[in-house]
């Protein structure tokens, strides 16, 4: 007695339920998770509000705006991403002190990514960050876009709980 089906006759249900699969998730992916993590802590007016280097990536495909409030003047929170831009000297574009950073390639695939910083009431800072760049949608490697989406979602929400930490610790101080 066989109990499953023989494999020519499986392999259609198979392939039907993997790719019902792929679309839920897709579906799933840029219907409700890209959206939030493309605007993570971020008002809309803060999402709508022109950074510096927003024009240096024109027609981008990927823009990501995130925020936090961090409780530390803006005075203590700069030293925290200059020492970020320190690191990533290569790509430091512009800036002004105490209120933003701005971090542009210089070679293809263009990426711009600007810290920008805002007092929010005594003793606190609105830190808003957006990074801009444009992705290949319809190049062979496309699935890697999703990839990247992931990546950089866990690295800059990572640098800003990394600046709200060093920062806090030394307003404490």
């Amino acid at each position: 007695m066989q109990l499953m089906g023989s494999p020519a006759r499986l392999a259609p249900i198979v392939t039907r339920a993997a790719f019902v699969a792929v679309v839920a998730w897709l579906v799933l992916y840029f219907g409700f998770l890209r959206p939030t993590q493309m605007r993570w802590g971020a008002t809309d007016v803060e999402v709508a509000t022109a950074l510096p280097g927003d024009r240096a990536v024109g027609n981008a495909t990927f823009v990501a705006t995130r925020a936090m409030t961090i409780d530390a003047t803006p005075e203590q929170v700069w030293p925290w991403i200059v020492k970020m831009g320190a690191a990533e000297r290569r790509f430091v574009k512009g800036f002004e002190v105490n209120r933003y950073m701005l971090w542009l390639t210089r070679t293809p695939p263009r990426v711009s990514w600007c810290w920008s910083l805002a007092q929010a009431g005594p003793g606190r800072t609105r830190v808003v960050t957006r990074v801009r760049f444009s992705h290949a949608w319809l190049a062979p490697g496309a699935w890697r876009v999703v990839a990247e989406d992931f990546r950089n979602f866990y690295v800059v929400r990572k640098a800003l709980f990394d600046v709200k930490a060093a920062a806090e610790a030394s307003a404490r101080r």
